[in-house]
């Protein structure tokens, strides 16, 4: 049963991530090629083909459809993985936290479906509209934060821990150095093994000091 459960809660999780995608893809590329006052949210709604309930459900605003900033940014059922995957009886901070990290942080990429083609149209729309470079920014601060949050509730931390803190950190350069690769003209190793490889190397190299 717990299976099954799972299972359907992971369809819901895609079902809803290929909604947001599609708003945020057209968001963006109308706001490249428009701004954000040149279209309305009801004629976004009307060419991706929901309501602007549905919309609302999803974003805020415009401005956070075309970050791709939504409350359930995380894949719910790779959360509870990461959570349970503590090892029992560990003392202390689990020796699996980063690769599990990097595990939770892979299932966000396959959530939101990132693609090179995505980022483009990401930074083609900055650069019509600067100032969302600093609310994606803001963004980035706050998915941060709530990262940190599910660390320290995994390895019983206090709120605010810097173990927590680094370990987000840490792991946050590591994707952002697997996202340059993977978004390099000509790069054919898929993002997750990218990360993968990189984590080994940091890895080894906290080894190698200790």
């Amino acid at each position: 049963m717990h299976d099954v459960l799972k299972e359907r809660s992971g369809a819901r999780s895609r079902r809803r991530a290929e909604s947001r995608l599609a708003i945020t893809t057209l968001a963006r590329r109308l706001t490249a090629e428009r701004g954000l006052t040149g279209f309305t949210v009801e004629e976004l709604c009307e060419q991706v083909g929901i309501s602007r309930r549905t919309f609302f459900n999803y974003f805020g605003s415009k401005e956070q459809a075309v970050i791709g900033q939504h409350e359930d940014w995380l894949d719910g059922p790779a959360v509870a993985d990461f959570l349970a995957a503590r090892p029992e009886g560990t003392i202390g901070l689990s020796p699996t936290l980063m690769a599990d990290l990097a595990e939770l942080a892979i299932a966000h990429v396959h959530l939101v479906g990132v693609r090179p083609d995505e980022a483009r149209e990401f930074i083609a729309a900055v650069d019509r509209e600067p100032q969302l470079l600093r609310a994606f920014l803001n963004a980035n601060a706050e998915q941060e934060r709530r990262l940190a949050e599910l660390v320290a509730q995994r390895e019983g931390l206090s709120v605010g821990d810097p173990v927590a803190q680094t370990a987000v950190v840490l792991i946050g350069g590591l994707v952002r150095r697997s996202a340059e690769t993977f978004f390099t003209p000509g790069n054919a190793e898929p993002f997750d093994g990218l990360l993968r490889r990189h984590l080994t190397a940091a890895q080894a190299i906290f080894a190698a000091g200790s």
